[in-house]
């Protein structure tokens, strides 16, 4: 079909349901999910636990997500359902905590991870420092997604089966054995409350992201469709190999080796299975999984930069797209820069990616709090709002998600010296977040209309375009 912009906006109809699940699943598959499942599973059982509450957490959070995005199919995703909710005073601090955290946080330990390996002169030997791997695969990302959502969705799709195939085999082999286990699988251990309750969060980060399709709204064919389908079918497809990866991992090493947070654990395991295959067919998952990650990262969170500057939360050039591709160009070199920065200047060394992992987790777990939040006060507020999904059992799987997410948050880590700086790092982050907003939106809305809700028909107004499309894109999307 062909493809349109609207207002010199981005371009709709662009994109189908491959490209929603993929956007999803590449999110959520990254190399730091490949080393922290393992890691998680060093608890045995209890990590299973964890991983299965984890999975719960995140279903409710798709149903939240599906039922806001379908209701206001905008780039802006999360901003423009709370600010419709809450008001744009807590909408822009959720973007802030739950979007522009990770790409500080955990996609500056993505980039690390991957840089590692390929400066390993024992996989790679080009002479080249994890410092100069970060920037050129940070680079080559931006540059791909200047190219406009169809240059992305061409990578991210194939990516997002060579992932999910791979992983299922290095899975399903490590659970029969292949390579020189040392025991069973998920080994007994005495079950601990405590320890249970202190994976949640690490569990929690091998679902997050699962929103990333929310952003691609104003460019899918079929959005009303697309959106759930995407999360729900995304969210599935990882957590199959996700399970069976973290208990085939117990097989080949002792908790204490596995849970070493100082180990790049997934091509620890992928060599015990297949020795030399394993360490080339591992390092090139794990660097095919950044570069899909962090495409994710470039195409969703300049889209909701752009949504933002469309609805004066933003500086207006931040919605600046190029003529050819009507891609969100400042957005794209913004999120690019932090992963780089914090590579080149040792940061990613100096606090350990698992403290900037579950510092973006608590970010995202705040995020989907508000989010649940302003699901319930927009159902009660709106009844009659068009729905083209509807969250099922409401409130219920809002009520267990806002739950769960707080006794993570609560307990994000084990070691109270991890914890202390995760709770700093997230802390000072937060800070800023609420600094900003309040600034900003008192300059653009005024002290006291930064706290009202933005009215429904407003923002509908906004998403008139969309609206007009999506029955007739419904119909198409379908054949």
């Amino acid at each position: 079909m062909a493809t349109n912009t609207t207002d010199g906006g981005l371009r709709t109809g662009s994109i189908g349901l491959p490209t929603a699940i993929s956007a999803t699943f590449g999110l959520i598959l990254a190399t730091t999910v490949m080393v922290t499942v393992p890691q998680l599973y060093a608890a045995s059982t209890i990590g299973l636990y964890a991983m299965i509450i984890a999975l719960v957490v995140m279903y409710a959070q798709v149903m939240s997500f599906s039922e806001l995005a379908t209701m206001i199919p905008k780039a802006g995703s999360m901003n423009e359902y709370v600010r419709a909710g809450l008001g744009p005073f807590f909408a822009t601090v959720t973007v802030f905590v739950g979007y522009f955290a990770i790409v500080i946080f955990p996609g500056s330990s993505e980039a690390f991870l991957s840089a590692t390996i390929l400066s390993d002169p024992a996989f790679l030997d080009l002479g080249l420092t994890f410092k100069w791997w970060v920037v050129i695969i940070v680079v080559g990302i931006a540059a791909v997604n200047m190219l406009g959502i169809r240059a992305f969705a061409a990578i991210e799709v194939p990516l997002t089966f060579l992932l999910a195939g791979s992983l299922l085999i290095f899975g399903i082999a490590g659970l029969a054995g292949v390579g020189d286990p040392v025991g069973s699988a998920l080994p007994t251990i005495p079950f601990d409350m405590d320890l249970l309750l202190s994976l949640i969060a690490l569990a929690t980060f091998t679902f997050v992201g699962v929103e990333y399709t929310c952003p691609l709204a104003e460019e899918l064919r079929a959005p009303g469709r697309e959106i759930p389908w995407g999360m729900f079918i995304g969210l599935s497809l990882v957590a199959v190999p996700m399970f069976l990866w973290g208990i085939a991992a117990t097989r080949y090493f002792p908790p204490d080796v596995l849970g070493d947070p100082t180990q790049i654990t997934n091509m620890n395991v992928a060599i015990a299975m297949f020795d030399d295959l394993g360490k080339w067919w591992m390092g090139i998952l794990s660097v095919a999984a950044t570069i899909s990650t962090l495409n994710a990262v470039a195409a969703g969170v300049p889209r909701i930069i752009y949504g933002m500057s469309q609805d004066r939360q933003l500086p207006a050039i931040l919605g600046w797209l190029t003529p050819g591709t009507r891609a969100p160009a400042i957005g794209i070199i913004l999120v690019s820069i932090p992963p780089i920065w914090l590579n080149v200047t040792d940061q990613t060394l100096e606090g350990g990616f698992i403290e900037l992992i579950l510092a973006g987790v608590l970010g995202w777990a705040l995020a989907y709090i508000i989010i649940h939040i302003s699901q319930i006060v927009l159902r009660i507020k709106e009844p009659q709002a068009q729905r083209p999904y509807r969250s099922p059992l409401w409130p219920v799987p809002q009520l267990i998600g806002i739950v769960l997410l707080i006794v993570a948050m609560v307990n994000v880590f084990p070691v109270p010296e991890i914890e202390s700086n995760i709770y700093r790092n997230f802390g000072i982050f937060l800070a800023i977040s609420i600094v900003f907003s309040l600034v900003y939106n008192t300059f653009t809305y005024g002290l006291g209309s930064m706290f009202k809700p933005v009215p429904l028909k407003e923002v509908y107004k906004e998403t008139e375009h969309i609206a007009e499309l999506m029955p007739e894109e419904h119909e198409r999307g379908r054949g």
